[in-house]
């Protein structure tokens, strides 16, 4: 079993994961885990946690009775916006077998209703905001400002570690919305065996049903947050837009169809040109 150190708090470090704009390096960074990250068998690292009514929590305070499974979130994030119906699902089918902790990290989209946190303050803030808006009714916590925790465990906005009782990683998920995933991995897990599979990096279906949630949840962040997605990641932002006009749809479901639209679309146009160009 590996250990996983924390990040160092060096000040470069703290200002880069406490960014003020989205970019499209982070859009970039945001759709693989790092070679270096923690990863299925090694330990989970040491932390100290705040939860939202402020008490304390560290590692011997979770691990040992349950497996516990860790969700990333904020309240700018799309992704974490179209996980929370399914880890809903998952908490009452497994919650009395395995230990649920959302931990808000940072916004995925600061904006001026959602910046970055400045202060633990901040911070609780807005994982209380992440609660309520939620209506999580499982432990939520963060860690402090500068993301220790979520830095050591690779800062995606939305990934999701399930841990042993001893605080081993079982399995790890890019994306809390991978439902099925995640599902077999708690099964698993509950019932006192190891997954099958350690982890899922399945993109096309999660991020598709994020592009749903997209508006919503930018203008939620704030004009800034808006701005920077066109800005850094067109493609996303036009999803969302073109989300929009399949409203009788659930979010989810408006995902689906705008990115099939926009890649039927784009299929089109090339062979439009295609057929330009020799004919």
């Amino acid at each position: 079993m590996n250990t996983v150190n924390i990040a160092p708090r060096s000040a470069d470090a703290a200002d880069e994961y406490r960014y003020k704009r989205f970019t499209t390096s982070l859009l970039f960074r945001d759709l693989r885990f790092r070679k270096d990250a923690a990863a299925p068998g090694d330990a989970f690292p040491e932390f100290k946690l705040i939860t939202t009514d402020g008490s304390s929590l560290v590692n011997d305070d979770v691990f040992g009775d349950k497996p516990v499974i860790f969700i990333f979130g904020s309240m700018t994030c799309p992704m974490t916006a179209s996980a929370a119906p399914s880890v809903q699902e998952l908490y009452e089918e497994f919650g009395d077998r395995v230990s649920f902790i959302m931990m808000y990290v940072r916004e995925a989209h600061p904006g001026e209703q959602f910046a970055q946190s400045e202060t633990i303050e901040d911070k609780l803030s807005y994982a209380r905001a992440l609660r309520d808006f939620y209506d999580i009714p499982w432990t939520v916590a963060a860690d402090n400002v500068d993301g220790d925790l979520h830095r050591a465990l690779d800062p995606k906005p939305n990934s999701a570690f399930l841990t042993d009782t001893s605080g081993t990683i079982l399995f790890r998920s890019l994306w809390a919305s991978d439902y099925c995933a995640l599902r077999n991995a708690l099964d698993a897990a509950a019932n006192g065996r190891t997954p099958e599979t350690m982890q899922s990096v399945r993109m096309i279906g999660p991020v598709a049903r994020a592009m749903g949630h997209v508006q919503e949840v930018m203008k939620r962040g704030g004009p800034q947050a808006v701005r920077d997605l066109w800005l850094a990641g067109f493609p996303m932002a036009m999803a969302g837009r073109v989300a929009t006009l399949f409203s009788p749809l659930s979010p989810d479901q408006r995902g689906i169809a705008a990115v099939v639209t926009l890649a039927f679309g784009t299929v089109a146009m090339i062979g439009l040109l295609i057929a330009w160009a020799i004919g």
